[in-house]
């Protein structure tokens, strides 16, 4: 990873549906007032010149505001669209070709298992996506829930490893429960329909990031 860019924060995920072209620039400004750090851009159906229209043209602003660009699934399409980084799931392209493809991107992975992170570390990711914390209807294959509890204890076991990776938590997370995830020691949230799908995205920013204030979390989402 570029050591100047830090993927701890707040990840908003955007996709067409959520985010059309049509409000993208705005929405993109408004996130990045509030303190949005890390836009992931994740395209699910569209073809393959449309998805990566969407993307590039996401990419282009989001490195203009100076946050930080991932593209989830695609690692072609992140070279392609000059993005910072490529977030990569479970069934999707292997950390190590991710790495030996594209060796200057940031390499995210998910992880909902201790299993699952073992294998993330092994591959040698830049950072570990782990959930869901709670039930969402935005990724239909999630894996069981973990409640802030099952999050902690992976985080804990993550952090006693050598040099871990942040950890970034996902799934289900609201303002209304974002404080009891922060809570459990994350460098950072990830979220999709509480900002993408919020009537007000930059007052839902804002206040995912203000329940962080409850468990002294310092400007960067360290502790």
């Amino acid at each position: 990873m570029a050591p100047a860019l830090s993927v701890r924060g707040l990840h908003v995920l955007i996709d067409p549906g959520r985010v059309p072209t049509s409000r993208l620039d705005r929405f993109l400004g408004d996130i990045a007032e509030a303190g949005a750090r890390v836009v992931q851009v994740r395209v699910k159906g569209d073809t393959d010149a449309d998805g990566l229209a969407y993307t590039e043209r996401a990419v282009v602003r989001v490195r203009a505001l100076g946050l930080v660009s991932i593209v989830n699934d695609r690692v072609d399409w992140a070279l392609t669209a000059g993005a910072d980084g490529v977030h990569l799931g479970q069934d999707d392209t292997p950390l190590a070709e991710a790495r030996r493809g594209a060796p200057d991107l940031i390499l995210g992975a998910s992880a909902g298992t201790r299993a699952e992170l073992d294998a993330v570390l092994r591959g040698g990711a830049d950072y570990v996506g782990i959930g869901p914390v709670y039930a969402t209807p935005s990724k239909a294959d999630a894996g069981p829930r973990l409640t802030p509890a099952g999050l902690r204890t992976l985080v804990a076991w993550l952090e006693d490893q050598p040099n871990p990776p942040p950890a970034i938590a996902i799934g289900g997370i609201l303002p209304t429960n974002a404080a009891a995830v922060w809570r459990t020691g994350v460098a950072g949230l990830a979220v999709i329909q509480a900002v993408s799908g919020a009537p007000d995205p930059k007052a839902a920013v804002r206040a995912l990031l203000e329940s962080r204030s409850d468990v002294g979390a310092g400007s960067d989402g360290r502790y």
